[in-house]
């Protein structure tokens, strides 16, 4: 009887530990990047559609998530967040201490952060608008201020291509990059670092040689910075977004953003 039980509990501990293996088999068979893509109030409906098209063209998968599920859930599934083109004061308005924390934990802990223009600004310690400080609580991974817009190169509310000059060829997300390229410039921000800061400046605006592409560590995670708008395809219609106006961007900024997700994810490019 007592041997009956045992051989019993011996099966039943087989199929728990089979059925567990199964279920781990399901969870990480599917290696397919999973981007968490901030889409609520202040993220502009297009740069959400070209940055998704974006991300999809890389061959990763794609959440929309909203500011309530960042604040009362985690991030636990995905691999980046990213933050599109937008109003970073209402980023800061709808987003909560406990999901701000929540987001640098995720980045804390080993996951990728992609700002894009509003983005981008959302990151500095100060972030300033028009030549005044915005009284905000930003996401404060970058450390520094972001500031903008550039009147030199387009003064709000214009938008217009913009030469980017690459300045370090040794990194990973540019090494392989031409020495210039022509992103679309919507009155992003510039990125000043604090002077004891451990940033890497990958890219400089042609006009007035300020900072534009910056990446850097946070804690085990990655954080890769554009202040223009790499994601539209001013030239093609696979962002998705309506072509209002046809111009030349002088070819592709997607094999940039690929390289710089990659770099998040810790991928040799």
């Amino acid at each position: 009887m007592l041997r009956k039980k045992l051989f019993n509990l011996s099966v039943i501990g087989l199929f728990i530990l089979l059925l567990i293996s199964g279920c781990q088999i399901q969870q990480t068979g599917n290696n397919i990047p999973q981007i968490a893509l901030y889409s609520d109030n202040g993220a502009d409906e297009g740069c959400i559609l070209a940055t998704t098209k974006m991300f999809e063209w890389m061959g990763y998968e794609v959440t929309l998530v909203k500011a309530d599920s960042i604040n009362n859930s985690n991030l636990n599934r995905f691999n980046i967040i990213c933050f599109p083109g937008g109003d970073m004061y209402q980023y800061a308005l709808d987003i909560s201490s406990e999901g701000m924390e929540k987001i640098r934990n995720f980045i804390h802990n080993g996951g990728g952060y992609i700002g894009i223009c509003g983005g981008a600004y959302f990151t500095g310690e100060k972030v300033f608008w028009q030549g005044n400080q915005l009284l905000m609580n930003s996401l404060a991974i970058f450390p520094g201020i972001t500031r903008g817009p550039i009147d030199e190169i387009a003064p709000f509310p214009h938008c217009k291509m913009c030469k980017t000059n690459i300045v370090n060829n040794s990194h990973p997300i540019t090494q392989t990059e031409p020495d210039t390229t022509w992103i679309c410039y919507c009155y992003g921000p510039m990125f000043l670092p604090n002077e004891s800061a451990e940033i890497e400046i990958l890219g400089r605006y042609d006009i007035g040689g300020q900072p534009s592409i910056a990446a850097f560590e946070y804690g085990i995670g990655r954080v890769f910075i554009i202040g223009t708008h790499p994601e539209f395809e001013e030239d093609s219609e696979r962002d998705g977004s309506p072509a209002v106006e046809k111009i030349n961007d002088y070819g592709s900024d997607w094999d940039l953003m690929k390289k710089a997700a990659q770099w998040c994810l810790k991928i040799n490019p």
